[in-house]
């Protein structure tokens, strides 16, 4: 009777081991606890991976493209060309740092110089595109 007693109770803690350990996955060799995206680093890879374009035509007919660039050592690059409507072209080159500003990687703060910051907010990345509010006006990026 007491070795049935050690059976069933064996049976229930082997039954409830999945449940009580759900949260952990296995990865590799070893286990890794939380939900295993490594959020950091898979939003890094997917800002650093491509450069980011946008083009827009403005208000006064003037053509814009913005080209930015991430690197994994959290450094940027931004190229701004403006063609206006007469044919005249002006092309722009900044460096700055960049780091994500949020918990969630949904924000960055890309500094170009002393007091000198842009931000990227409510940031969504996926098939190809990065939709975000940069300094507060909709922006969509394409990944090249």
């Amino acid at each position: 009777m007491r070795n049935l007693c050690k059976v069933i109770a064996f049976g229930i803690i082997i039954s409830l081991f999945p449940i009580l350990f759900s949260s952990c996955e296995y990865v590799g060799i070893g286990i890794e606890l939380g939900n295993g995206t490594n959020n950091y680093r898979e939003s890094t890879y997917y800002l650093c991976s491509r450069t980011w374009v946008e083009e827009w035509t403005d208000n006064k007919g003037d053509f814009h493209r913005q080209e930015i660039r991430f690197y994994d050592n959290n450094v940027g690059e931004d190229y701004v060309l403006t063609v206006d409507r007469h044919g005249f072209r002006k092309e722009s080159s900044y460096t700055f740092v960049w780091d994500w500003y949020d918990a969630n990687y949904t924000s960055l703060r890309l500094k170009y110089g002393t007091n000198d910051y842009s931000y990227m907010n409510n940031i969504f990345m996926g098939n190809n595109r990065l939709e975000c509010l940069l300094d507060g006006y909709s922006a969509c990026f394409y990944g090249y």
